[in-house]
């Protein structure tokens, strides 16, 4: 299994910000992508923002802030995950709005990217089945809020693979 070292986050409220903070705490380069380029710069503020009340606290220095948000990027531009090795979305819980997403995303991100879904509620499955890549579609259930909560549901639909997951 080849590792991860390049995370997309596709989303910018909240589970999508709380992503972006443990892939980021866990030494992995991460690219948030929004929508809009504001969006995607809130989530930095707000990871900013929570840090420093860390360091206020004398939870986090300064230093390490500005190490885990020097591998954060940002930007309104799916063609910015073509990189990753792992992307999670965490968009509105709509079925055909993220089938239509995980298609976008399996015509830009290398082949051997692997696709995940922050859902609770909605079949994986019919997910991967939006792609030509099905093997490489999993659930990464973060319950939130993902930096505090240590507990993450993998799911494996049918179609992925032992590797993938």
């Amino acid at each position: 299994m080849a590792d991860i070292f390049e995370v997309g986050v596709v989303g910018s409220g909240i589970m999508g910000a709380g992503l972006a903070e443990v892939a980021a705490r866990a030494g992995h380069h991460v690219v948030v992508r929004s929508r809009t380029l504001e969006g995607a710069e809130a989530v930095r503020d707000k990871l900013v923002a929570g840090f420093d009340k860390q360091i206020a606290k004398e939870r986090m220095t300064a230093d390490e802030r500005d190490e885990i948000m020097g591998r954060v990027r940002v930007t309104d531009h799916l063609g910015q995950l073509a990189d990753c090795d792992l992307v999670i979305e965490s968009i509105v819980e709509d079925l055909e709005t993220k089938k239509t997403l995980f298609a976008e995303l399996e015509q830009i991100v290398k082949p051997s990217g692997i696709l995940a879904t922050n859902t609770s509620t909605l079949p994986v499955v019919e997910l991967a089945m939006a792609t030509q890549r099905p093997d490489k579609v999993c659930g990464i259930h973060f319950f939130n809020p993902a930096p505090v909560m240590s507990l993450v549901e993998i799911i494996q639909p049918v179609t992925a693979s032992d590797e993938t997951i």
